[in-house]
């Protein structure tokens, strides 16, 4: 693995790219700003016109930015992003098939297809990695005009035009706004949109409308966009949805050794992991940001930590106690703040939630970050230190955030989740069940939940009092609230089967035509904005007489029962949805009760049509063959665990519980 320890690597690189960028200002960029030039009859320097020049600037400083990775597997030390990327695998639902294209190199092919590309998945999957690489592939391949927009920039203030126009000035060399939206409609261009989920929640709606509007000026070019999973995605309807396939143990294996350059730490971790039982971290293994935490986490200690938090914990005691190699193994690093480890984490955490505060931000100024410290030095009053020496440490001895020309920023999002929930556990004290209800209750519940996650491993007590709790109170309500009229003629299997697939996410019926081929997705999109955005389901394969549909309609709480799936599975029970074609079922019943691109709410009354003892268990397949999710909630098990959960509030309520026995 190459090792970056002065200028000549960086030299080098960018020596090798010179003239691949070449090629791609020639063959690409010159004919678009020959031809702008003689639409408008331009003077280049009296209506600062965008030249080769700011292009070439522009391609040489992105791409040698990232090219050279900051990781945490190497106390932030510097890497090549060739050296470590591991080509990942990207998956779409179409037709009851699945579309696969492994990035190895420029996707070429993928980009032939869909014109629009949206990649979601979870913390840590190699969102921002995958774009990294699809940039320099861009340039290496010849494939045309790459520019890469990281949307935490943008806010209600900064539009995403500006942004790209500040990437490509450089200095003395400034662009005309107007003029580059004309040279962006000449097409050819690949835009990488990174991170929606960083956008600042107060200004998403408005960075969203601005992004919306300009895809659809520079609509002849390329777009690929990333984010964690957020309901707000559904307004980008054209997008084609793709997702991240985990990686398998084989793979994870493959990034452990580059890691070390198939050294004794990666060799010696890999033998252990294939002796002990894979059960608790198996999880961890199809993730590439875990698989590294948990590389950092053995180096540190030899030890393979089960849970998230330990991950992180020992992730941080291993940058925080680093050793300098070159001067040996007995030389770490003197703290610039002079904090003691457990000292320094009580900063972080304070930090931590303070950007969980400010929707989530990890990306500062330097006058803004400094005064996050500030502010956690006050909260931390008998901790005495400077803010610009915290700052230093951040970035050098202790190296959790990174720096980026002017600005500072977490070395990854997902570390500022858990010193956020290390924070809520450990400093909120009476605050603490607001907090998690607060999260809980949240609109914006999808955004806190790689939070909740760790913080269930954290406080598993309090996860259970509060969040818990109330969601099987809720089911508990619902359960007992419908279906209950005595008149029905259906098994009380079917409408407990109902109740248990509905809960929380009630589904709705359409109709669409064989033959309304022509302007459906347009209609699609704009019944589904009648309903809500927090619309779920996969048409391809709900689709039983080819003309009636089933879509989930979710709350936002539902989103916690995929958390729950996977911290308490015997909370659900696991649907049965591979259907074979003659075992869909078929409604016979006229078109006249649901209409065409109109949604049809399902419901309990005794009387509809769909609840009549011939339809019921034909409807209840239809639902749970939409494909929203393949579990449904447990009854027997969640009214066991809500008396487990009553129980032991009521036996805390009692003032004497803490002083018996002393």
């Amino acid at each position: 693995m190459t090792e970056i320890n002065d200028t000549l690597p960086v030299k080098e690189i960018l020596a090798a790219a010179g003239p691949f960028i070449k090629v791609v200002l020639d063959t690409y960029l010159t004919p678009k700003l020959e031809n702008l030039k003689k639409r408008f009859s331009l003077d280049y320097n009296k209506y600062y016109v965008p030249t080769e020049a700011h292009f070439s600037e522009y391609f040489f400083r992105t791409y040698k930015r990232i090219s050279i990775v900051n990781t945490l597997v190497f106390n932030n030390s510097q890497r090549f992003l060739k050296d470590i990327y591991l080509p990942l695998t990207i998956i779409k639902n179409n037709d009851q098939k699945e579309v696969k294209f492994k990035i190895t190199t420029f996707p070429q092919e993928l980009l032939d297809h869909f014109e629009k590309i949206l990649i979601t998945d979870n913390a840590g999957m190699g969102k921002s990695t995958l774009m990294k690489k699809i940039f320099i592939d861009s340039i290496d391949n010849k494939k045309g005009i790459p520019i890469l927009i990281e949307l935490r920039r943008l806010n209600k203030d900064k539009k995403i035009l500006q942004e790209i126009q500040e990437q490509i000035d450089s200095l003395g060399k400034h662009v005309n706004n107007n003029l580059l939206l004309e040279l962006l409609n000449e097409g050819g261009f690949i835009i990488l949109l990174d991170g929606y989920d960083e956008i600042p929640l107060s200004d998403r709606e408005i960075v969203t409308g601005d992004i919306q509007s300009f895809i659809a000026k520079a609509s002849k070019n390329k777009f690929i966009l990333t984010s964690r999973p957020e309901n707000a995605l559904a307004s980008f309807g054209d997008f084609q949805e793709f997702r991240i396939m985990p990686l398998k143990k084989k793979e994870a294996f493959e990034l452990l050794r580059k890691y070390d350059k198939n050294g004794a730490v990666s060799n010696l971790l890999i033998k252990k992991l294939e002796e002990s039982e894979m059960t608790n971290i198996s999880e961890f293994l199809t993730n590439p940001l875990l698989v590294s935490l948990l590389f950092t986490a053995f180096q540190h200690k030899q030890t393979i930590p089960f849970k998230k938090h330990i991950f992180y914990r020992q992730v941080y005691d291993a940058n925080f106690e680093s050793h300098d190699l070159t001067k040996g193994d007995s030389y770490t690093h003197d703290k610039y703040s002079k904090l003691a480890i457990d000292d320094f984490h009580r900063v972080l955490r304070h930090i931590g939630f303070s950007c969980l505060k400010d929707n989530q931000r990890i990306e500062f100024t330097k006058d803004q970050i400094l005064l996050l410290i500030k502010n956690a030095k006050a909260f931390c009053a008998d901790l005495k230190f400077s803010e610009s020496d915290f700052l230093k440490d951040l970035l050098s001895t202790v190296p959790l955030f990174s720096q980026d020309g002017n600005y500072y920023r977490w070395a990854h999002k997902s570390l500022q989740e858990y010193f956020a929930a290390q924070f809520i556990y450990l400093d909120s004290k009476e605050k603490q069940s607001k907090i998690l209800y607060h999260l809980y209750s949240n609109p914006e519940l999808k955004t806190f939940l790689n939070i909740l996650d760790l913080y269930y491993d954290i406080d598993t007590k309090a996860f259970r009092n509060v969040i818990l709790y109330d969601y099987l109170c809720q089911f508990r309500t619902y359960f007992n609230s419908c279906f209950q009229n005595e008149k029905f003629s259906v098994d009380k299997e079917s409408i407990i089967f109902r109740k248990e697939c509905c809960f929380l996410c009630p589904p709705f019926l359409f109709l669409m035509s064989e033959d309304a081929e022509s302007g459906t997705n347009i209609k699609l999109n704009e019944m589904i904005s009648r309903v809500n955005w927090n619309v779920s389901g996969t048409l391809d394969s709900v689709n039983v007489d080819k003309k009636l549909h089933c879509l989930i309609y979710s709350d936002t709480k539902e989103q916690l029962s995929f958390l729950l799936q996977k911290k308490i599975p015997h909370l659900f029970h696991k649907n049965n949805i591979s259907y074979n074609s003659d075992q869909k079922p078929e409604l016979n019943i006229s078109h006249k009760i649901v209409n065409e691109f109109e949604p049809y709410f399902l419901n309990d009354l005794v009387d509809d049509v769909f609840n009549l003892p011939e339809n019921f268990s034909k409807v209840n397949k239809l639902i749970e063959y939409s494909g929203f999710r393949n579990f449904r909630i447990n009854s027997n098990e969640a009214f066991k665990l809500l008396f487990e959960i009553e129980n032991q509030i009521n036996t805390e309520k009692n003032e004497n519980f803490l002083l018996e026995g002393i």
